[in-house]
């Protein structure tokens, strides 16, 4: 009789091991679960890996964060120099990621028209001349210094606009959208190109505009 009460024992003693077992794998499917959300590679995101611009061509090298919130960062072809990168936020609700893209409505200014009838305002401080217009949801300020569009205040506005044009950016239907980018390569990544859908904001930076513009238009192709 105590042989058999062992026995039936370590039978229970097994079918408790077992039964912990069972408990414990819905645990690290969580785990694994929890990792998949995870972006470690370029694939996983929505941005474009290599993009030629009319400058330089770049190519996405490192990409970091979760399918929510990711960052993606741009080398110049051939080398190692970080020049643009490309990011996801989402936010809380639709109303902080409106306050997050820099949208501008109106401006004040001299008027100018570019060359397919669009209308923007031109104003001239310390060495630069920004022009900015609003269309469909984006707004978009193109700065310029002013020694480079003496003869031609609206000279690189009316460049900016033929890029837009080109890449269909402002017409890709957004909750808002802005761009603000310079005539000359910034050390920093100053160009910038945000644009809004619902409680997510995406957000191009870049040393240059063209490359800036360029990886924007792809990236909502994607």
């Amino acid at each position: 009789m105590q042989f058999k009460r062992k026995l039936q024992l370590g039978i229970a003693t097994a079918t408790g091991a077992l039964a912990i077992g069972l408990i414990a794998v819905p645990s690290v499917n969580h785990v694994l679960h929890a990792a998949s959300n995870n972006v470690t590679t370029v694939s996983q995101t929505a941005a474009p890996t290599t993009v030629k611009a009319t400058d330089q061509t770049v190519k996405a090298t490192t990409a970091s964060g979760t399918k929510s919130n990711y960052r993606v960062s741009y080398v110049k072809s051939g080398t190692r120099a970080k020049t643009a990168t490309y990011q996801k936020t989402a936010y809380n609700t639709k109303h902080t990621a409106t306050d997050k893209v820099d949208y501008i409505n109106n401006v004040k200014g001299d008027t100018v028209t570019l060359s397919n009838g669009t209308t923007a305002k031109l104003q001239g401080t310390m060495g630069r001349v920004y022009v900015h217009w609003n269309t469909n949801n984006w707004s978009v300020t193109a700065i310029a210094n002013t020694a480079d569009v003496q003869k031609n205040p609206a000279k690189f506005a009316q460049q900016v606009n033929n890029q837009l044009e080109k890449h269909n950016l402002t017409t890709t239907n957004v909750t808002h959208g802005s761009v603000t980018v310079y005539d000359q390569a910034q050390s920093g990544q100053a160009n910038t190109v945000k644009w809004q859908k619902a409680d997510q904001v995406y957000q191009v930076k870049g040393q240059q505009a063209n490359t800036a513009l360029k990886i924007a238009a792809d990236a909502q192709r994607h």
